[in-house]
């Protein structure tokens, strides 16, 4: 059971954090490709991005420490996820804002705020003591193969779908 639930918490942080870091990319790129964003803009944007992490951090863990790991790093998933789709949806009815771009980021950061801190409280929970160093090895290569990958891929989505 174990084991299973692990494997079931490896998946979805592969998927979170590639979803993360195409964000990255794909916020300010559609920023500048469908809105004509300013530099300025774009660097409000990723201020944005990063502003949720000195935002809630703290409070973020206290929290968390209170709450069902499990189900929140499913909302969390789920906030994002609908966060980043009004995107495009906003976009093909041509009502697509610098505002809701912030919004999205915001958003987007603070529920990956609080998947991170719930993903790294949960491993202990789910693992025994021995496979805490592998488990924590692996849930690292799936972020570090993230970063590496998820910039291109979100260029890549941009363009493709842009």
């Amino acid at each position: 059971m174990r084991m299973r639930d692990f494997r079931m918490l490896l998946a979805g942080a592969a998927a979170g954090q590639l979803g993360a870091q195409v964000t990255l990319v794909a916020l300010p790129l559609v920023a500048v490709l469908e809105l004509d964003a300013s530099a300025f803009q774009v660097g409000l944007l990723t201020a944005a991005e990063t502003a949720a992490f000195l935002l809630v951090g703290l409070p973020a863990g206290a929290l968390t420490d209170r709450m069902r790991k499990r189900p929140l790093m499913i909302r969390a998933d789920l906030v994002r996820a609908v966060a980043m789709a009004s995107i495009p949806a906003a976009a093909l009815a041509h009502v697509l804002t610098m505002t809701q771009l912030y919004a999205v980021a915001l958003v987007t950061g603070v529920a990956t705020v609080f998947f991170d801190v719930a993903h790294q409280s949960y491993l202990p929970h789910i693992l025994p003591r021995d496979q805490l160093v592998a488990g924590n090895g692996a849930l690292e290569t799936v972020r570090s193969t993230a970063q590496v990958t998820g910039p291109g891929l979100g260029g890549g989505l941009v363009q493709l779908v842009g």
